[in-house]
């Protein structure tokens, strides 16, 4: 227990956005109406990765104070390859070895795993990034963001679909979903709150308006794509995350819940549902057969029960988490 009591409101909202990881992958709410899975599965449960991503930015900067940034990058790397050996079975023995399908995912990362990649090379981009103006790095990280939407609007569209092959690259996920114009964005803008300490100019009433309205212009988004797209569509990048990531990040500093929980633990505990959930669901799919609902309540619990083991075993091999 911490002797002092302190706001570990951004530790309780990772692990909310953890859940919602989750809720997503398990296809939570798609046996309901379309247009309400819509707005969640490719809406509000996606807005986890944003805030990931602006978290790391905003920590980002003491670790370039402390010059840090080689410890920092050995971490993310480690952890990275600990967790694709781990799920090394997926995307190797289910490839059957094929090495045109495992190449392109020890570069982009397997399944979930693509966001530490895409952190790590995010933040070694930043680091020699660190010195320019905040105007020039905001401007940079919402041009990257926007030639990223755009790649992918093209493809789910099918702009280009006389041209097949530019039609199926548009469509291949990491073309817009990778370090430089997903990651690298968030980061810069979280890196840029903590180097100005913004999260602490504005009121509670500014922020509070701010959220309402990015929540509100995020479920905008989802019902213009609703609309517009057609077919079962996944959507990686929603415009209105440039808004939402950053004001849920300035929210969890502005509004405050103290207590004197371990917020380390609580952090690691986000981290650990995030990584091991898609073993759960694997796990569960090969044992019984269970309802939407149901499927993605055990995975929860199962994946809170599993983190608590990974937290333990953390102890002894240190680069688990």
């Amino acid at each position: 227990m911490q002797k002092n009591s302190r706001n570990i409101l951004l530790d309780i909202l990772k692990i909310i956005v953890a859940i919602f990881v989750i809720a997503l992958h398990c296809r939570f709410l798609s046996d309901q109406k379309e247009i309400v899975y819509q707005i969640f599965g490719n809406g509000i449960f996606k807005a986890a990765i944003p805030l990931f991503f602006c978290v790391n930015g905003f920590f980002l900067y003491n670790v370039f104070q402390r010059n840090q940034i080689k410890v920092w990058a050995k971490r993310v790397f480690i952890l990275y390859f600990v967790w694709m050996l781990i799920y090394s079975y997926f995307w190797v023995y289910l490839n059957n070895f094929n090495p045109i399908k495992t190449i392109p995912i020890l570069l982009f990362g397997f399944n979930h795993l693509w966001y530490l990649i895409a952190l790590l090379f995010a933040g070694l981009i930043l680091h020699q990034l660190r010195n320019i103006s905040n105007k020039v790095l905001l401007i940079s990280a919402i041009v990257f963001y926007f030639i990223g939407i755009t790649f992918q609007y093209l493809g789910k569209l099918h702009v280009f679909l006389q041209q097949p092959m530019l039609d199926k690259l548009l469509n291949y996920p990491p073309l817009h979903r990778n370090f430089l114009l997903y990651a690298l964005p968030f980061v810069s803008i979280g890196y840029i709150i903590k180097r100005t300490n913004f999260h602490t100019k504005l009121s509670k009433r500014r922020v509070f308006i701010l959220l309402i309205s990015s929540l509100l212009l995020l479920v905008l988004d989802s019902l213009i794509s609703f609309y517009c797209l057609t077919g079962n569509v996944i959507l990686n990048m929603n415009l209105s995350f440039l808004l939402l990531g950053p004001v849920l990040l300035i929210s969890a500093f502005k509004f405050k819940i103290t207590s004197n929980l371990n917020s380390e633990l609580l952090s690691k505990y986000s981290i650990a549902i995030y990584l091991v959930h898609p073993l759960i669901i694997f796990l569960i799919f090969n044992v019984v057969a269970l309802s939407i609902t149901m499927l993605t309540f055990v995975t929860i619990i199962l994946s809170l029960a599993a983190s608590y083991l990974l937290i333990k075993l953390n102890t002894k091999l240190k680069y688990i988490l």
